[in-house]
């Protein structure tokens, strides 16, 4: 069987760096990598710790037949117009983020495919058998997890390559296809600008605990294990579905309105959808587009 041929733009950085190692180490029967990088120490990393070549990008681009474009979303604008011009025609271009592609920002061309793939991460409600499975909470090194994926435009067929590169890169159980705005509704509005914020809130409230003379291993065991418990029985996954307990429910009620806005579900509409997206790629228009200056968290 015929090798899939791949290049990795960004290959020395964090997702290209995830990405182009599956390929390389755990596929090297199915797929004929090619590293691009420009970054000198990225470069080095790739070179001396991975033990690996340095392709030029032209070469890489005249060589592939699918190429993963790892570099970060705030420059697929910039770096896509220069790099999607250099294709050859029919090939699949897969970026890992929606956002570029929603913005409008991702450079495209009718004679060749473009895909988005992102990771779902190892869901907690999800079986790792192995120890160092279950230690990988990224997912991709031995933990399980699933991956969605979109067509942005092109050839049907040409994006079945797309999906089976994407499902090794990730080493992912299953490829959830759909658009790429609904992709963007995961991801930043369900994971990060809800969930992340959640998150967020529930780690600074342990350090409240900790000033209340709480040790923080028992408030983490106790916050984390109630959390695994909520979320299986919200989500439908405790056996029977039981409810919470009376007392629970009144608690809820009060902590939407003590730590939810009223109006939150509004991060669902369409017009805040890209105007969220707009300030994460350029943060200096935040007061433009949402009202307020954002000031990402340290």
């Amino acid at each position: 069987m015929e090798k899939i041929k791949v290049a990795v733009i960004g290959a020395g950085g964090k997702m290209g760096t995830r990405t182009s190692n599956n390929l390389v180490t755990k596929f090297p029967d199915k797929f004929d990598v090619k590293l691009v990088e420009t970054f000198p120490p990225a470069v080095e990393r790739i070179e001396k710790e991975r033990g690996l070549k340095v392709t030029p990008v032209d070469e890489a681009l005249a060589f592939a037949d699918v190429v993963i474009f790892a570099v970060p979303d705030t420059l697929i604008k910039k770096l896509s117009a220069e790099y999607v011009p250099m294709l050859k025609p029919g090939t699949v271009f897969l970026i890992l983020d929606p956002a570029a592609a929603v913005a409008k920002e991702l450079t495209l061309r009718d004679d060749c495919t473009f895909g988005v793939a992102h990771p779902c991460h190892p869901s907690y409600f999800k079986w790792q058998k192995e120890e160092e499975a279950y230690q990988d909470r990224f997912g991709g090194e031995g933990g399980h997890q699933d991956i969605v994926m979109s067509c942005i435009q092109g050839d049907e067929e040409k994006f079945k390559l797309a999906q089976e590169t994407a499902r090794c890169m990730y080493r992912a159980d299953k490829a959830f296809v759909m658009t790429s705005e609904q992709i963007a509704f995961l991801e930043p509005t369900l994971v990060e600008t809800l969930g992340a914020t959640c998150c967020y809130a529930m780690a600074e409230t342990v350090n409240e605990a900790v000033k209340r003379g709480i040790d923080r291993e028992a408030a983490v065991s106790f916050l984390t294990g109630h959390v695994f418990n909520l979320t299986a029985n919200f989500l439908g996954y405790l056996p029977g579905n039981p409810p919470v307990s009376d007392a629970c429910k009144v608690a809820l009620e009060i902590g939407n309105h003590l730590v939810l806005r009223d109006d939150w579900k509004k991060i669902w509409d369409d017009e805040l959808l890209r105007k969220v997206i707009a300030t994460m790629l350029h943060p200096e228009t935040s007061q433009e587009n949402l009202g307020f200056d954002v000031k990402p968290q340290k």
